[in-house]
């Protein structure tokens, strides 16, 4: 008779203790990545244990189901907001320090003018802002971000950030900033973590002409991906939507995560500060498991109502008392109206001089599903009991895209659009700040469409990129002299 038997007659109780440590160990094992979270706080979700803590995970040891899927995102979610600010609780609505996807780098600062390196990660100029125009407000030098986009997207997929080339959204030609309801236009910023920086800088591909160098060596553009439990986190790109407060002691704000921010005024022209509240979130993830990238969007539970629904007046881009607007346009002798019809692009560009932002109706065109309401509740109970003051518990996931069958990377180089099946969900998925304009489409559908950055020798590349428009806005040394020659 073998020993464990022997133990087993003995001792019955001690080989149940044995063999329930042992299943529970296998279940820790599935749900956690192993020691790192350790005397954290965790909520349970779906078949995943989330961890309230600040490990980014590379990938999920479970996807299967929309709701696994939902719940991998919440837990990107937290591990990405999680504060840096020394003593600070998570979601603390005091707290105006930057979360930790805040400490990335700026898309304009990984792929400078001129095909130039970025600075060193960790190093690079929060405000890059010339000191006569911080003398002006000592406010400035105390901001953590500096934002001049006022549309996320660009006509023909093609996107450009920073002073000079901040636009990127639907409709592809015409105006499409978003106005809030207090007066205010919406800012973006788009950041990338280490994992990407570490990448692009490795290959030089800040430089437009060392992307194309790699097409031509038959070697495609492949980020890295993220593993589960202890790999590499994988590359993480992320799309904030941020809406400016103005009235900081209104305590609505106490509800918004918010950070100190310097701003290009669209109608001055002019640098000023301010203090914005986060209001949408896009997180795009590659992953061992998901190599065509997990797609995950959040919105602040105030932005607006589902279609066909009203609700109260608190709304931030919904009044449902709205009443049309005339507005002239600057050089332009006829008024033009912005009307009360939900999700119609503004008729006036912001420029310098011209009329100031007005407020946009927009409401929900796709309700978010059952799988996504049932994590958020989950969530948003659990950020509740373990931290009562979060402003996490007033957002909730708008969905996740993810694939039941995700293609493999290329093992050469491939062209656009990239081929996709069996992505999930089926209906569209869209942030009513992010994809205001187009909310009949989803995120790949415009992704798989994302290109190198053009050369000289490849003006109009058609070779993909791995579903990133962002290194397609690489440039290459002497680029802004060719455009001025011509």
């Amino acid at each position: 008779m073998n020993r464990l038997n022997q133990i087993s007659l003995r001792r019955p109780w001690l080989i149940a203790v044995i063999l329930a440590l042992f299943i529970g160990l296998a279940s820790a094992a599935l749900q956690m990545p192993g020691s790192r979270h350790t005397g954290a706080k965790s909520c349970k979700c779906g078949f995943l244990t989330i961890p309230f803590d600040s490990i980014v995970p590379g990938d999920s040891p479970i996807f299967g189901s929309q709701s696994n899927a939902d719940c991998f995102g919440w837990w990107e979610f937290i591990s990405l907001n999680w504060p840096t600010t020394p003593g600070v609780s998570f979601g603390d609505p005091d707290d105006l320090g930057p979360v930790q996807w805040e400490t990335y780098i700026t898309a304009a600062e990984l792929y400078p003018p001129h095909g130039a390196a970025p600075p060193p990660w960790g190093k690079s100029r929060v405000l890059p802002l010339p000191d006569n125009v911080l003398m002006l407000d000592n406010r400035l030098t105390s901001a953590t971000k500096l934002l001049t986009a006022t549309s996320k997207f660009e006509g023909k997929g093609v996107q450009r950030f920073g002073p000079n080339n901040d636009q990127e959204a639907a409709p592809e030609f015409g105006p499409n900033w978003l106005g809030a309801q207090n007066g205010t236009n919406v800012w973006y910023e788009i950041r990338e973590n280490q994992d990407i920086y570490n990448f692009v800088v490795k290959n030089q591909f800040y430089n437009a002409n060392y992307q194309l160098a790699a097409i031509q060596k038959n070697k495609p553009i492949v980020f890295p991906m993220g593993s589960y439990p202890n790999g590499p986190t994988g590359a993480i790109e992320l799309k904030a939507a941020w809406m400016e407060v103005t009235d900081t002691s209104e305590a609505k704000w106490k509800r918004y995560k918010r950070s100190k921010a310097a701003v290009v005024d669209p109608s001055t022209g002019e640098y000023r500060f301010t203090v914005v509240a986060l209001v949408g979130l896009h997180i795009l993830h590659k992953t061992e498991s998901q190599p065509t990238w997990v797609w995950a969007t959040f919105e602040h539970i105030d932005n607006v109502p589902d279609s066909g629904t009203t609700g109260g007046n608190n709304y931030n881009f919904y009044n449902p008392n709205c009443q049309p607007v005339m507005v002239t346009p600057k050089d332009s002798s006829s008024a033009v109206t912005v009307s009360c019809n939900p999700n119609t692009s503004p008729p006036y560009y912001l420029t310098k001089g011209g009329p100031k932002p007005v407020p946009i109706q927009v409401n929900r065109l796709t309700p978010i599903d059952n799988y996504a309401q049932v994590a958020n509740d989950t969530m948003r109970e659990a950020i509740a009991r373990a931290y009562p003051r979060s402003v996490w518990k007033y957002y909730r996931l708008v969905n996740v895209i993810w694939s039941t069958d995700p293609a493999d990377n290329p093992k050469r180089p491939d062209t656009v659009p990239i081929n996709l099946s069996a992505m999930q969900p089926t209906t569209p998925v869209a942030n009513t700040t992010l994809e205001t304009y187009a909310q009949t489409t989803t995120c790949t559908s415009c992704h798989q469409y994302a290109t190198i950055a053009p050369t000289p020798r490849d003006t109009n590349p058609n070779w993909a990129a791995d579903f990133s428009f962002a290194i397609g806005t690489a440039t290459y040394p002497g680029q802004e002299k060719m455009k001025k020659k011509k």
